[in-house]
């Protein structure tokens, strides 16, 4: 019977781990996110890891059940990449607790006495690689800002598929745990492979290549400084691309625009930036541009609160700021588009802005 579960077991992930990395395949050939096939070669490792446990080679087993945790990592972290749009770098730190982690991990396991060559060669590469899929998973949260319910799920579908596969080195050698951990296996990895296939279906995920294939801005690379009415004019020409903007006006925002409210007071359906935050909106610029650049876009940055923002911050702090994001434009091909009025500045400061910025 234990035998006739654990094949159960094997046979459930190895299928399911196929049918997941062939539709992260299928959507990395007609998509254009190099996520998806990072994601897609890691789930066939996971399935060689299930091959070479069958026919008993337990090296390979854990080899690529390594690779299967590195790939996924590192795939998660392409996901972030892609979505740079969006602050996410506070998420490598969890990455730091990983030595602690580890040591404390180690402890336990020598404590127990089991120094054998299993231990070695199989147990602890698992719970090495359990520990990755965890932080994976813990990473993936980060995600649902943009991904929501999907991204919720697939977190924790992967801390869970961590969790369990940092148990191996304890449990696997428990004769009575055996079959069911391997039917526990079997059921996270249908949880993390459906999880998966949700998360990468979402129209979020695969609209890159629609982006790519239609957005084509008409609009010229540098420092654009322009008065309210070319505004109007602009702002229906970019409405259906993906501009960041920084505005004290958000009456008529553009649906796919990422706009922040630039105000002392924060809103829960708004995205606000205090004015006196000028490195968190340089930030963000650095990071848009990087994204759209990833991806062979001309990257659009919108700000029309210059005069605000000086009510708040020095000349010179406000000449560093745009001095910044003039040389983040120039570095990735984009563009910044700076609304406002001559008559807001005295003519020295307008002439010194006019002379760094164009």
């Amino acid at each position: 019977m234990d035998k006739l579960f654990l094949d159960i077991g094997r046979g459930l992930s190895l299928s399911i781990k196929l049918i997941a990395a062939g539709y992260l395949l299928y959507i990395s050939r007609t998509g254009n996110r190099k996520s998806a096939l990072i994601l897609a070669l890691a789930w066939l490792s996971a399935a060689l890891s299930i091959v070479f446990d069958i026919v008993g080679i337990p090296e390979l087993n854990s080899i690529f059940e390594a690779l299967f945790a590195s790939l996924l990592f590192y795939g998660i972290l392409r996901v972030s990449e892609e979505e740079a749009f969006y602050p996410l770098i506070q998420e490598f730190y969890y990455a730091a607790s990983v030595p602690f982690i580890m040591t404390l991990y180690l402890i336990g396991i020598i404590n127990l006495g089991d120094t054998s060559e299993w231990m070695a060669s199989i147990g602890l590469p698992y719970g090495l690689s359990g520990l990755y899929i965890f932080l994976a998973g813990i990473l993936t949260l980060s995600l649902s800002r943009i991904y929501h319910k999907k991204a919720m799920l697939l977190a924790i579908s992967l801390m869970l598929y961590g969790i369990h596969d940092m148990d191996y080195p304890l449990l696997r050698p428990v004769p009575w745990f055996a079959p069911i951990g391997f039917i526990l296996g079997a059921l996270f990895t249908f949880m993390v492979s459906y999880s998966v296939i949700q998360f990468v279906s979402t129209e979020r995920f695969q609209e890159l290549l629609r982006r790519k294939e239609t957005q084509k801005i008409e609009i010229e690379k540098g420092v654009l400084i322009i008065n309210e009415d070319m505004y109007k004019q602009i702002k229906e020409s970019l409405r259906d691309f993906e501009v960041l903007a920084f505005l004290r006006d958000i009456s008529d925002v553009p649906e796919k625009w990422e706009a922040y409210f630039i105000t002392h007071v924060t809103g829960k359906d708004v995205k606000t930036i205090s004015p006196t935050n000028l490195p968190k909106m340089a930030e963000l610029a650095n990071r848009y541009l990087r994204a759209t650049a990833a991806i062979d876009q001309q990257g659009v940055i919108v700000i029309d609160c210059l005069e605000y923002l000086i009510m708040y911050n020095s000349f010179e702090s406000i000449v560093k700021f745009l001095s910044s994001l003039r040389d983040f434009v120039i570095l990735y091909n984009g563009s910044l588009i700076i609304i406002t009025n001559p008559s807001a500045w005295n003519k020295k400061e307008w002439a010194l802005l006019k002379r760094l910025l164009e």
